[in-house]
């Protein structure tokens, strides 16, 4: 059961560049994280009401939550979002896999328990391998869109990283659940009147399709998903639920190859796999 779990969560989360890549063809970034963000922030207001868990008051969590808020929602949301409308939904799925690997450099220097190990270094150096076999190509041609693009969900990955370090260094002990939806409280704080003042959404009229695959990403990719997130922590460990890391890429391309026909080269494979082998050895 706790593996068909995980296997869903990680379909749930490969979905998510899919839904980005068809939502941002109509949708403005900053429109499209403000939504998402505001919207789920609300729905699990309303779970932590239904299931009577309190939030916390103290100044510093807030503090906290906002860090949070903007480099884990508001900062790689926006990084992703903007970047898919240069890429495919299968190559933003696979770059953010290389979120571990910017984990495991960070911790080493924040984290005093967590030091790079010679199987950890190898990792490092084979998933930034991956990640220049699938630049090269892009990189000969000088810079342009599809590169700024690639750049974009990277740095997007190195943003989640810092928040997870952070996260270790903060948060610790407090409610996975509270937590979750105070970032996303303040990642809505920080990006709402963003979205308001620079793209003027008010006059917008995307299509049944945008609207559709807007709200997948909102219920499903990130208030569902992290319901079954944290049911599987509870159920099993924080270990077992990172093995999610190696299902989401796989299944952000294959949806984009099966559904928006993404091509599935030669030069995409060798990274996918070079990279997942890197984020199997930082894991060791």
């Amino acid at each position: 059961m706790n593996l068909l779990l995980l296997l869903i969560l990680g379909t749930i989360w490969g979905s998510s560049y899919l839904f980005i890549k068809v939502t941002v063809a109509e949708v403005p970034p900053l429109t499209l994280v403000a939504g998402r963000l505001t919207l789920a922030a609300v729905i699990l207001w309303a779970v932590m009401v239904a299931s009577r868990q309190a939030m916390p008051r103290r100044r510093s969590l807030w503090g906290a939550y906002t860090v949070m808020g903007f480099f884990s929602g508001t900062l790689p949301y926006v990084l992703i979002s903007w970047g898919e409308q240069y890429i495919s939904s299968g190559l933003a799925a696979l770059l953010q896999a290389t979120m571990p690997i910017f984990t495991v450099l960070m911790a080493h220097f924040a984290i005093r328990e967590e030091r790079l190990t010679v199987a950890s270094v190898l990792g490092v150096a084979v998933g930034f391998a991956g990640v220049a076999v699938l630049m090269l190509p892009d990189l000969r041609q000088g810079l342009h869109a599809s590169l700024w693009g690639q750049a974009a969900i990277v740095a997007s990955s190195a943003s989640y990283a810092g928040a997870a370090v952070y996260a270790r260094l903060r948060l610790r002990g407090q409610s996975p659940m509270a937590s979750t939806t105070g970032q996303l409280t303040m990642g809505a704080v920080l990006t709402l009147p963003l979205a308001l003042l620079i793209d003027r959404p008010f006059h917008l009229s995307p299509s049944p399709q945008a609207w559709w695959a807007w709200l997948g990403l909102i219920l499903l990719g990130t208030v569902i998903a992290y319901i079954i997130y944290y049911a599987i922590i509870e159920r099993t460990s924080a270990t077992f639920v990172s093995m999610v890391t190696y299902v989401i890429p796989v299944n952000g391309l294959l949806l984009g190859a099966l559904v928006l026909n993404e091509a599935l080269t030669l030069n995409v494979l060798v990274s996918a796999a070079l990279i997942l082998a890197g984020v199997v050895l930082v894991r060791r």
